[in-house]
């Protein structure tokens, strides 16, 4: 489904564009669709086009890089109030790849208007080079991990990441695949789950389904320092 941004709440409290005036965010969100997204969907695809900036209102969203043998890599799940496509937005193309975990909601927004703006409102330009430094410190902290950590210590920091309170009341394994878990940790599917048993067998979390709990944080924050 997608409507008018005139339409939507998408610029609550809680919205990145609300360092900016009524006016001034009334003028960007000019073009700007609304839309409703259904579990598994593409946003955009790695390679295509960039003309737009897609900001998550509700919902989970996977960014991953496209390599052969569908043998990809997820670099983050994007939780509400966020900036998909955020990492690239400099670049002419899209350096990645995003697809809906559950149903979400998404405001678009034409780039060449974003730019425009951020040109007349500093504020807004300071906000997108804050989030931008935020998600680069947190790429290059899973560079770190992904090259220099052995496979408990990466499934480790996995798992602390999405039981942190970003992903508080969003459920976030139900979403996940055990797959997913291990593209966000750069090993084999088989190798994360003989690692998330051997977890479990030694008391470091606790596994009902698909949900994961941590039950000694101690020990896991630990496991993670050491790679």
């Amino acid at each position: 489904m997608v409507m008018s941004a005139d339409l939507c709440h998408t610029c609550d409290n809680n919205c990145l564009l609300k360092v900016l005036s009524d006016s001034d965010r009334k003028t960007l969100l000019q073009r700007a669709t609304y839309v409703n997204y259904r579990k598994k969907e593409m946003l955009f695809k790695q390679g295509s086009f960039q003309t737009s900036l897609f900001l998550l209102k509700s919902g989970l969203v996977k960014t991953f890089m496209e390599r052969r043998n569908d043998k990809n890599i997820i670099l983050k799940i994007i939780a509400p109030n966020e900036i998909i496509n955020l990492p690239s937005f400099f670049q002419p193309t899209y350096e990645f790849s995003a697809i809906t975990l559950c149903n979400c909601e998404v405001c678009i927004i034409p780039l060449e208007d974003v730019r425009q703006v951020m040109g007349k409102k500093p504020e807004l330009g300071q906000l997108f080079s804050q989030e931008y430094s935020r998600i680069s410190s947190y790429l290059l902290q899973r560079i770190k991990t992904l090259g220099t950590k052995q496979m408990h210590g990466r499934l480790a920091d996995v798992i602390l990441y999405l039981c942190s309170p970003i992903f508080e009341n969003t459920n976030i394994f139900e979403y996940l695949s055990r797959k997913d878990i291990a593209e966000i940790a750069g090993m084999s599917v088989e190798g994360s789950i003989r690692l998330l048993t051997e977890f479990k067998n030694d008391g470091l979390i606790n596994i009902e389904g698909k949900q994961i709990s941590i039950n000694n944080m101690e020990l896991m924050q630990r496991l993670s320092e050491i790679g």
